[in-house]
């Protein structure tokens, strides 16, 4: 009898399945707020850091090297949430008179 067992990457895949739709659900029906920004933010980092120790195999590669590919998914969030955060003031300073 064959037993069905997920391996350590099926798990990480169906993490990132799920959080990808609950994403998706968040933006489609919740109101704008910078809470939904902030929480969408973060799911950004943590997927990102799930691929970059998972599926690029990074976990255990040289910390320079990891540690440049998992602050691209720490910036890339924050420069999206002060990006949404002042939005208007962002939009003023960038507006051609």
């Amino acid at each position: 009898m064959k037993t069905f067992s997920l391996s350590k990457l099926d798990i990480t895949w169906l993490i990132l399945m799920v959080v990808t739709l609950l994403n998706a659900l968040a933006a489609e029906t919740a109101d704008p707020h910078i809470l939904i920004t902030a929480v969408i933010c973060i799911s950004i980092a943590y997927k990102g850091r799930l691929v970059i120790d998972n599926f690029m195999e990074l976990l255990n590669a040289n910390t320079t090297i990891r540690a440049l590919m998992r602050s691209y998914f720490y910036i890339i969030p924050v420069l999206i949430f002060v990006t949404d955060l002042f939005s208007e003031q962002l939009a003023a300073i960038s507006t051609i008179s």
